[in-house]
């Protein structure tokens, strides 16, 4: 699982308001070197400077980080450390307009796919602005996830169908010597010692 720092209402989902570089997850971090554990972190808005507080500090930790919050910062953190890694999860599948967040203001299952079948290309070239040159100027750190949280039918059958269907264009949008690495391969070597 991941340590979750993000404030999303809810107190018993996550640690917030802590953060990711409190003693007693700094603590975490140390025995996750010695076992030579994947460390995941979803950071909340603001704590840039805590993550990279925790990566300087922990330079033989692998840091796994997802979420919306911490996307801006991507680069930069992976252009200083080369313990940073980053996963690309429902960002794929924004909106190009204003609610961008589809997948979390749809009320049902229905609406979700109604709206991402009607504005598919347009979603698909979103995703290949907001993220291609990111990915190909770190190709070894940047995964394909499939992290949607929140409802139940987030993870319903026509749900993933399309997620997968609109991850497979994107892949397929990226330079070829990239593809497989993001697609796989990047998860598989982040996992081996």
């Amino acid at each position: 699982g991941e340590l979750a720092f993000y404030n999303r209402g809810d107190p018993s989902q996550s640690y917030y308001p802590q953060s990711p570089d409190a003693q007693k997850f700094l603590d975490l971090y140390a025995l996750a070197v010695k076992n030579n554990f994947v460390v995941m972190i979803h950071p909340d808005k603001g704590q840039e400077s805590a993550i990279e507080n925790v990566l300087r500090k922990n330079p033989d930790v692998k840091f796994y980080l997802h979420g919306d919050e911490i996307e801006s910062a991507i680069i930069g953190l992976m252009d200083k450390y080369p313990n940073v890694y980053y996963s690309v999860d429902a960002v794929v599948s924004r909106l190009p307009f204003p609610p961008a967040d589809a997948l979390h203001l749809s009320g049902t299952e229905e609406e979700y796919v109604s709206t991402i079948k009607q504005n598919f290309n347009a979603i698909l070239n979103r995703a290949v602005n907001d993220w291609k040159t990111k990915i190909e100027t770190h190709p070894d750190r940047f995964t394909w996830g499939t992290d949607r949280g929140g409802a139940t039918w987030h993870y319903g059958e026509e749900v993933s169908r399309l997620f997968e269907e609109l991850s497979r264009a994107f892949i397929g949008k990226l330079d070829p010597s990239v593809q497989e690495k993001y697609a796989y391969k990047n998860a598989e070597s982040l996992l081996q010692k």
